[in-house]
């Protein structure tokens, strides 16, 4: 049995080609660097927070997959509970980020609206799983458009900071800013991702090949952002300069 599971699992990762695991190691170094570098922060402290349900995230899913196997049950609602639970603080954390990257008052303003947006989607989520009648294929599209919807937060918010950047300040050493390596990953991350949640549920039902490797780019680019956090962390200089 431990060795039909061991197999499976293997199975489980080499659809994303192995990304998964490492993911999840990327978060636990990040945890780790965060633990040691937040300075009692608000904005380091966030992340911190952010790479621990990274963590979670990760761990819970091979959990979940091991759990199916062993009791053939569906477990969609906790998987996709752990995951709407990641995007809130992953909202949470670079809401503060870029409120204190971000000078421009009308900037400031479309970034509460953006995340309060964001954190009623989540809401009304959460709030629709307690209901019997969701269907699983409903819970896993819903679950995919919220990625959507936070990913157009963080891109714009992207596009912000780099209109302040390079238009209403001076331009200094970029590669000495913590906060120009920050924006820059997740500005990737998020244009390049945004087109694949919103068709993630058609691709899945139709090419399911296809869905696990581009999920398997979702994971490259978001260790990439991880790298590039943990790179800011261990500046001296605060990661919003």
């Amino acid at each position: 049995m431990d060795s039909e599971i061991t197999e499976r699992l293997i199975n489980f990762w080499r659809r994303s080609l192995f990304t998964e695991p490492v993911v999840a190691l990327f978060f636990s170094f990040c945890f780790i660097v965060g633990l040691f570098n937040h300075y009692k922060n608000k904005e380091r402290l966030f992340f911190t927070v952010y790479f621990f349900s990274g963590i979670i995230l990760f761990t819970q899913s091979t959990l979940l997959f091991v759990c199916k196997i062993l009791t053939g049950k569906q477990l969609t609602i906790c998987q996709e509970a752990a995951n709407t639970f990641f995007e809130l603080t992953e909202s949470i954390a670079f809401y503060y980020f870029f409120k204190k990257c971000l000078q421009n008052n009308g900037f400031r303003k479309y970034l509460r609206i953006a995340v309060c947006i964001v954190l009623a989607s989540i809401l009304i989520f959460f709030v629709g799983l307690t209901f019997p009648n969701y269907k699983t294929e409903d819970i896993q599209a819903h679950s995919l458009f919220i990625n959507a919807i936070e990913f157009f937060f963080l891109f714009t918010m992207c596009l912000a900071y780099f209109r302040e950047l390079f238009i209403d300040t001076p331009i200094k050493n970029l590669f000495k800013r913590p906060s120009f390596l920050i924006v820059t990953s997740t500005f990737f991350y998020t244009i390049l991702m945004i087109p694949f949640f919103i068709i993630a549920n058609a691709i899945f039902l139709n090419e399911t090949a296809i869905y696990n490797i581009l999920f398997a780019s979702h994971y490259v680019l978001l260790m990439i952002l991880l790298f590039s956090l943990s790179k800011a962390f261990l500046c001296r200089t605060p990661i919003t300069t």
